[in-house]
């Protein structure tokens, strides 16, 4: 009869191999995948702002003025819904007294991306 020595398992020295791979992996994959979702978020940002931008010069082209986000809401040639902020922030429409149009976003990473319409001209109308 012989005696064989049968390995079972791992030892403590590959098992340590394996958690280091896995932690340079985590270290190297956990910051990108937030760099994304920050370049997603601001993107969604952007593009909800278009959207508000174009509302509103449309509404400005047929109506002959710009008007607070909460009009376009709903209306015919307006939002269909008001634009979520993808970081919680929210969208404010400002009408100006010269009759420009200022549209911010109050997250403080989306601030950069305020748009100003100029006042409509009496030759766009």
């Amino acid at each position: 009869m012989s005696t064989r020595n049968t390995r079972r398992g791992f030892s403590l020295v590959e098992l340590l191999a394996v958690v280091l791979i896995l932690a340079v992996l985590a270290a190297v994959a956990v910051p990108l995948y937030l760099n994304t979702q920050a370049n997603a978020s601001l993107r969604t940002c952007k593009a909800n702002i278009a959207a508000i931008a174009a509302a509103e010069t449309a509404k400005a082209l047929r109506g002959g003025a710009y008007v607070a986000l909460d009009a376009l809401v709903g209306a015919s040639e307006g939002l269909a819904e008001a634009p979520v902020c993808p970081s919680g922030g929210a969208y404010t429409a400002t009408v100006a007294g010269t009759g420009a149009c200022t549209i911010h976003c109050s997250t403080v990473a989306h601030a950069a991306l305020d748009k100003v319409l100029a006042a409509p001209t009496p030759e766009e109308l």
